[in-house]
């Protein structure tokens, strides 16, 4: 089943089309998005502007004929502040399904930060054991939402603090002027009094910011920090004293400067100062230590209220509670992956980090990552068996998994990227990306992943089980097969080399029979060996 998710937005309109599965998973199969700034006049006179009903009715047209072309059976819409408190906003939204067919809901406040809560919940791993407030601020409303340690919703708000909103009431001179700058903060401080007091109660230190304009301030602050661009923002971290930087100067900025400001949208630059106003009030009062990105919000958040209203719970869910792990395995299956293969792979690469821990002495963290890459490992078939590995890396990177940062995506995706050809390249960008520890932990990684995808070349899970023996100068891998595995021991052999020179160790490869017959062998030999000892020292 194939559902659109309409969000007629303050200052934009947004079109998220996803297929739902038969395990009830998931998939962005096409996103699209409009600025079409309804509310910039509707918060000074109560009315939608002739040209912001013109430009919003022409952006839900587009998005209806890209829905059609997906075959989308249903397509579920929202509309928010700009359109609840216009006079005319009833009218609007006949018009829309007037010339489009698409009913509109008008959904409160509080029902736009249930729904923000359900993506963060879906999307990325809450800090467990305390509290945390997620902020959504978008052109007409700043919807706030605090989360026990339990992952449970325990208050919400709506705010009128949205960027038009703040713009057009405060924001008037450009660059602004310090009285309208003191009047901002001190409208500000009233309206989300009650959001500070219970957060700061409940012992609030983390912040998750949601939504076009928390996004694009992060963006910013990432520049002065790293001077550079974030490439995955979902479950993305960072210090507030960048963000505190970046606020003092929108707060000195005119408009041409803030243009040339490393990030910024320009579509958001006349409105984000009032919204980076708010996040630095937030971050002041709180005393917040680390800022977290999520990258799904309402539209998200409208999907898995729809799976939830339609079903108790979530297949998915059920049968792969670890967040991670579904991902991992959303992304394997989108790609149509040999499922029974890899999975082998994935049981012969854990078997070979465990029983070789002396060696590589990496911990559960590192176990973790080189599971999902052996799982992914052959993804890249979906796109061309010619350079799989390759096609490999790009799909992880642009696989949307939820709950990684990104640095782990980019490890997953680099020792996935090397089960395979050749071994990893100072001249590879993709390697590059990597810092110099996690280059470490990739090779060794990727080196077992090697192993582990020869000892199944035949795709038929012939080694059922595997027996590594370390000593001075090598390691034994002893496996027991189900039937000839002579093309598995090929395989392996073939891959081996990362493994040994990383090591200093000579790897070999023998079936079990194969050992006890050698085994025999050496002691007959030791026995006979013995024996003319004796009999040398008899006849003397």
């Amino acid at each position: 089943m194939k559902l659109g998710i309409l969000d007629i937005g303050t200052n934009s309109i947004h079109l998220v089309l996803v297929e739902i599965g038969k395990d009830l998973s998931v998939q962005v199969i096409d996103r699209a998005k409009e600025t079409t700034r309804l509310g910039d006049t509707s918060f000074q006179d109560g009315y939608l502007s002739e040209t912001a009903i013109h430009r919003g009715i022409s952006a839900v047209r587009r998005f209806k004929k890209l829905a059609d072309i997906h075959n989308v059976a249903r397509i579920k819409a929202v509309a928010t502040s700009a359109v609840r408190e216009a006079v005319n906003g009833g009218d609007f939204l006949e018009m829309i399904e007037r010339e489009t067919g698409i009913s509109v809901d008008v959904i409160t406040g509080e029902e736009e930060a249930r729904l923000i809560y359900l993506a963060v919940k879906h999307s990325i791993p809450l800090p467990k054991g305390r509290p945390s407030l997620i902020v959504d601020i978008g052109g007409g409303s700043v919807e706030c939402i605090l989360v026990n340690g339990s992952d449970d919703l325990r208050s919400c708000w709506s705010l009128k603090l949205g960027t038009l909103r703040l713009k057009g009431e405060f924001l008037k001179n450009d660059p602004p002027t310090n009285k309208e700058l003191e009047k901002l903060e001190d409208h500000i401080a009233e309206t989300l009094e009650p959001v500070v007091k219970k957060a700061k109660a409940a012992g609030v230190e983390t912040m998750i910011g949601t939504s076009g304009t928390i996004m694009n301030l992060v963006a910013m602050a990432h520049w002065l920090d790293q001077s550079g661009p974030i490439e995955i923002q979902n479950n993305f971290r960072i210090k507030p004293r960048y963000l505190r930087e970046l606020h003092k100067i929108l707060e000195d900025s005119d408009r041409k400067e803030r243009q040339k400001i490393k990030g910024i949208d320009p579509a958001r630059v006349d409105i984000i100062l009032g919204g980076s106003a708010v996040v630095n009030h937030i971050l002041k009062e709180l005393k917040i230590e680390e800022v977290i990105l999520c990258d799904e919000a309402i539209r998200e958040g409208v999907v898995y209220d729809y799976l939830e209203r339609n079903k108790s719970k979530i297949e998915m869910e059920n049968t792969i509670p670890d967040m991670r792990l579904r991902s991992v395995m959303q992304l394997a299956r989108s790609c149509a992956f040999e499922e029974e293969h890899s999975r082998h792979v994935e049981d012969l690469s854990l078997a070979l980090f465990d029983q070789t821990k002396t060696l590589h002495q990496l911990g559960p963290v590192e176990r973790e990552l080189l599971r999902y890459a052996a799982i992914l490992h052959d993804i890249g078939y979906h796109i061309n068996y010619k350079k799989h590995h390759k096609h490999t890396y790009y799909l992880i990177k642009n696989g949307d998994l939820n709950g990684f940062e990104e640095r782990e995506v980019e490890l997953i995706a680099n020792v996935a990227r090397y089960h395979c050809k050749s071994e990893p390249k100072k001249t590879h960008d993709n390697w590059q990306r990597l810092s110099g520890d996690d280059k470490h932990v990739a090779r060794i990684l990727a080196s077992i992943l090697r192993i582990a995808d020869g000892l199944d070349r035949s795709h038929f899970s012939v080694v059922k089980q595997l027996q590594c023996r370390l000593n001075g100068k090598g390691v034994a891998i002893e496996v027991t097969p189900s039937s000839d595995p002579e093309l598995e021991i090929w395989g392996a052999n073939k891959k081996k080399d990362l493994f040994e020179d990383l090591f200093n160790k000579k790897v070999a490869l023998c079936t079990a029979s194969q050992n006890r017959i050698r085994t025999r062998a050496s002691s007959s030999s030791s026995k006979a060996s013995t024996d003319r000892g004796r009999a040398r020292r008899s006849s003397s």
